[in-house]
């Protein structure tokens, strides 16, 4: 009874003995008894064949009845500590009975036995005349009703392990719930019937947007569209996809980033029948291939320039939709037909397309609308990715409901300063967060006395400490809200109130029409308080996986108690309250949520076991310490290099699977019974103490505020990098408040950016407040790698900043020093040069003066190229080696010369690229607010340059232009390797690596798959970096020749 009431495998009880051994204790009048644990398994065998054997281990435990207790916790060295040796006690007396004393009435009472750890359970008597229970607890743990419940229940469960036994069952066969219990958590709690009208989504959306045409239904960075435009201009689309063939059951790819088209194309999706499916255009081309082979969809709606990823698809731009179309549009969709498909991380390494239908949503959305009130006087943020199933009801409640929708923009869910303003701003009434978001939002000053009607949390565990704190900071309702994927976004409900104290928050009440169960792994019902496993079923569920019906089959069961009806295993560990709501306490499979996102870590492993000499992965998420969640890899193979195997990785998978930390492990640790032991797998040493120790004040001091950023056991040395110890951007954001707090002085999250290690922010810190060093010295230090490597020099593109080869720098194999340099023109004191020629030489200065004699590689992205070949024959002209010349799609001066001159609007444009973006993509900034307002929107460090520097910028761009369109290239005498944009140059097709022929012996090339913008991105670099690394090894001293056929794919 005790180990299935724990929902262990096995548990430790403790038997109290008799302790009068020998001759001096037998005369002591006292209480003389010892406690023995008992340890028991579970036994799949017959009733009295597993009592015999717990018999059996009585009798052995009997027989160490002189080992004490107090010494066997000494000889544990458990001495001290809060560590018990056992859980609950049985303790059996049979000899306890009164005396018989003749002509004297006598009575029994047990006035108290001592203080209770946890529970015991106490039998009195022989079993044979009479047999008592008496239970016995810890009243800080169980309150009256827990212990009336346990009486009634063990008496229950041996009542029908006699019938078990009688009839030759096996232990396994009785149930631990009483029939009351089972009534209660299988049929009461799920009594969520309400009666809806049996109607699409579609349905609703028309009745929202004809109930008040004229009120604003869509807002986005400033522009508005009524619900009578919605309607028209969905309507119009919809038609348009119709005559392309969608309708019914067809699938449509969007690949559109937050906007009002977005939105337009997701409702004439679903007005023309189909299903929408969200792609990331963030994601690897690998995983996108794979959903989109998977989901084969009519047509895919995305911008010109990401429909080059999409090969072999119909690609339907905004550009090319219909602006206005008066015919009628019938609506003719079906509550069961297929609403949308959304992708989730797949245990075998393939993502998985879960598709729900219009009545499962419709349920959804009506509940939630009834459910918190919400009218048309609502003002809700649309901040979820699409990917994401939070954002469906984002999408389109307020659409239902007469409410506006305020769309924020791209990337802005990442920056908890810029979405605090934006909520102020627009007046947001209602807004969603996954708990590690919330958290990280709460944490910025902006966020205190933000006043809204609701937050809803979901995605993760809401812990207690951030509910209540959540409280302390806004003045707003907070409701905790559960739901996989597979049954329409959420299923359950709780109010995580101001007055809440419960610990766990609870996922709490079904939602209407819909059924939770916790079951043991009979499939019977649990009482409260017991782990089990936890089925969804109802209305909400999901038709099942798109194309894969082995892996419906195997998630999406019969429903054993409710005829005719099915159940969804979830995978997720639960346990009723007596109150009828539930607590979430874990999963039990390999899947778990990250941010919000749901990660199988099985697709991980298997990614990585495609790696090169990888014969073994096992990924976990670790909470080392409280609060520092991380995704672990641990590897076992040939030769391995954890930083080649995470470029790799990185390929294949989205960057929010790529783990913090990848172990290489040379032997597995195994439990008894031969599986993996899990536990014992070493903890990742994130940032282990090497190299030169903190020796400043502030290096100390800043080094403990890493250390707690990243939950480092210990201070990390002083040239420790914040990023290579994994960090990312939200612990930046959490690092940079604590320095705030600590020092009084805030040094912008650039100045993290550019100066990651303790030694250099230090420097930062300690430098006159006037001055704030903002990464923009004349050289910076990208990397740090191994002596008597020659170094790298990396030449900034066209805005004068070198910042965007970080990633690069990093995933050089093996490590060596890369410097960026920078333009003058950033500084308004220094003078732009008067010629190209002029600025390779105030370059090369710079180069020589660091790295005197040996070889040097040079490498330049965009106009960086151009320079870095000017650079090459002036180091040729000096008598200096040049290792390694690399262009990343840079091109002659003289494809430039006809170009216009740029204005300072399309110069400052150049950051776009520098950070990532695609400027081309972006017409829409057309202002230095606007491109600002972006950048800071989303992660990059850029979007905190200050006004002197946008300046030198404007000025970097428009200087380099003019020099570079005046300037003439002289021959390079070596290899000059060319890296082509393939993915790009649509209207400049001439661009090709074999235009530097002129100006170099050698050009050797290759060409990529990604576009201009994307060249030092993440992805890029995962495929550049090893391609790169084996040309800088021909100039070390000791290098391994490349095989011919070495290049990325």
């Amino acid at each position: 009874y005790c180990r299935r009431f724990s929902a262990l495998d096995e548990v430790v009880l403790g038997v109290p003995f008799m302790g009068r051994l020998g001759n001096a204790s037998a005369r002591v009048p006292a209480m003389v008894m010892n406690v023995l644990p008992l340890r028991v398994t579970a036994r799949d065998a017959r009733l009295a064949e597993a009592v015999q054997a717990t018999a059996r281990d009585l009798l052995r435990a009997r027989r160490h009845g002189r080992y004490r207790g107090e010494q066997l916790r000494r000889d544990l060295g458990l001495v001290g500590s809060q560590h018990r040796l056992h859980g609950p006690m049985i303790n059996v007396q049979p000899f306890y009975r009164t005396l018989p004393l003749a002509g004297v009435l006598v009575r029994l009472d047990v006035l108290g036995t001592g203080p209770v750890d946890d529970i015991t359970f106490g039998f009195r008597g022989d079993g044979t005349h009479h047999l008592d229970l008496e239970i016995e607890a810890n009243p800080a743990l169980y309150d009256p009703a827990q212990v009336e419940a346990h009486a009634a229940r063990l008496l229950h469960f041996i009542d029908t392990a006699l019938d078990v036994h009688d009839r030759g069952l096996r232990m396994d066969d009785i149930a631990l719930a009483t029939p009351a219990e089972a009534q209660r958590y299988l049929f009461e709690v799920n009594a969520t019937a309400r009666p809806l009208p049996d109607v699409s989504l579609v349905a609703l959306l028309l009745d929202g947007m004809r109930a008040n045409p004229d009120a604003i239904a869509l807002e986005f960075d400033g522009q508005r569209l009524t619900h009578a435009q919605l309607e028209q201009r969905s309507r119009a689309l919809a038609l348009q996809l119709q005559a392309m063939g969608v309708g019914r059951e067809s699938r449509v790819g969007v690949a559109l980033p937050r906007s009002l088209d977005l939105l337009v194309g997701l409702v004439a999706i679903l007005r023309a029948g189909a299903a929408y499916l969200p792609v990331d255009l963030a994601h690897p081309d690998q995983r996108l291939a794979r959903i989109l082979a998977s989901a084969q969809p009519s047509c895919i709606l995305a911008d010109d320039t990401a429909a080059a990823r999409f090969a072999g698809y119909r690609v339907l731009a905004p550009s090319q939709w219909s602006a206005g179309d008066a015919r009628e549009l019938s609506d003719s969709v079906q509550p069961q037909d297929a609403a949308y498909v959304i992708y989730t991380s797949g245990s075998t390494g393939e993502p998985k397309g879960v598709l729900v239908e219009h009545r499962a949503i419709v349920n959804r959305l009506q509940w939630m609308r009834s459910h918190y009130r919400i009218d048309a006087d609502a003002r809700i943020l649309q901040k979820t990715p699409a990917t994401f199933d939070v954002s469906v009801w984002e999408f389109f409640l307020p659409l239902l409901c007469g409410a506006t929708l305020v769309i924020a923009p791209p990337d802005l869910h990442r920056d908890p300063v810029a979405l605090a303003d934006l909520i102020r701003r627009a007046r947001i009434s209602i807004v969603h967060f996954v708990p590690s978001m919330l958290d990280a939002f709460l944490a910025v000053p902006a966020a205190r006395g933000l006043r809204l009607r609701q937050v809803f949390t979901s995605g993760e565990a809401l812990e207690p400490v951030l509910r209540d704190r959540f409280h302390a900071t806004v003045d707003a309702e907070l409701h905790n809200l559960y739901g996989p994927t597979e049954a329409a976004v959420d299923v359950s409900w709780w109010p995580a109130g101001r007055d809440d104290r419960s610990r766990p928050v609870p996922i709490g009440y079904p939602v209407w029409n819909t059924r939770l169960y916790v079951l043991d792994a009979r499939m019977r019902a649990l009482p409260p308080g017991v782990p089990g496993d936890l089925y969804l079923g109802g209305v909400q569920l999901a038709r099942g996986y798109l194309g894969r019906d082995d892996l419906t089959a195997e998630r999406f069961l019969a429903d054993p108690h409710v005829a005719g009806e099915r159940i969804y295993r979830s995978g997720d560990v639960a346990r009723w309250r007596a109150d009828g709501a539930v607590d979430y306490l874990g999963r039990s499979d390999h899947q778990v949520k990250l941010r919000g996102l749901r990660i199988e870590l099985g697709e991980i492993d298997a990614a990585l076991r495609l790696q090169p000499g990888v014969e073994r992965a096992e990924t976990l998420l670790r909470e080392d310490r409280p609060g520092e969640r991380r995704l672990v890899a641990y590897v076992s193979g040939v030769a391995l290099d954890p930083v080649a195997l995470r470029a790799g990785l990185a390929a294949r998978v989205p960057d929010y699977m790529v783990p913090a930390a990848l172990v290489v492990v040379a032997h597995w640790p195994v439990t008894a019974n031969g599986k993996l032991d899990r536990a014992a797998l070493p903890v990742p040493t994130l940032g282990p103490v090497t190299g030169r120790a903190p020796a400043t004040d502030s290096e100390r001091e800043l080094a403990a505020l890493f250390a707690q950023a990243l939950g480092l056991d210990a201070a990390p040395a002083a040239d420790a990098d914040f990023f290579s110890l994994g960090g990312d951007s939200l612990s930046a954001v959490h690092l940079l408040l604590a320095i705030q707090q600590h020092w009084q002085r805030d040094p912008g999250l650039g100045a993290v950016f550019a100066h990651p290690t303790v030694a250099a922010l230090a420097s930062v810190l300690d430098a006159p407040e006037h001055g704030t060093d903002h990464g923009l010295s004349p050289m910076i230090q990208l990397a740090r790698g191994e002596p008597g490597r020659a170094p790298l020099f990396v030449v900034h593109p066209a805005g004068g900043i070198a910042w965007n080869y970080r990633d690069l720098a990093r995933a050089l194999q093996p490590a060596r020093d890369v410097h960026g340099l920078q333009s003058p023109a950033l500084d308004a004191a220094l003078p732009l040069p008067d010629s190209i020629d002029a600025l390779a030489a105030d370059y090369v200065a710079r180069v020589v003066a660091l790295h005197p004699n040996g070889p040097v590689h040079l490498l330049g992205w965009s106009v960086g190229g151009i320079i870095a070949q000017a650079m090459a024959v002036r180091l040729q002209a000096l008598g200096r080696s040049v290792g390694e010349l690399v262009l990343l799609d840079a091109y002659p001066s003289e494809c430039w010369r006809a170009e216009p001159e740029p204005d300072p609007i399309a110069a400052l444009r150049a950051l776009l690229a520098i950070a990532g973006h695609d400027p081309d993509a972006h017409p829409e900034l057309d202002s230095r607010a606007r491109i600002m307002a972006f950048l800071r929107r989303g992660d990059s460090a850029l979007g905190n340059l200050p006004e002197p520097v946008l300046d030198g910028v404007v000025r970097a761009v428009t200087g380099t232009n003019r020099l570079i369109r005046a300037h003439h290239h002289a021959p390079y005498r070596g290899v000059l390797s060319h890296v082509r944009a393939g993915r790009d140059h649509a209207t400049h097709p001439y661009l090709q690596a074999s235009l530097w022929a002129p100006h170099a012996a050698t050009v050797e090339a290759i060409e990529l798959p990604f576009v201009h913008a994307e060249l030092t991105g993440r992805d890029a670099v995962a495929q550049i970096a090893p391609w790169v690394s084996a040309r800088l090894q021909r100039s070390d001293p000791i290098h391994t020749p490349m095989p011919a056929q070495e290049q990325p794919i």
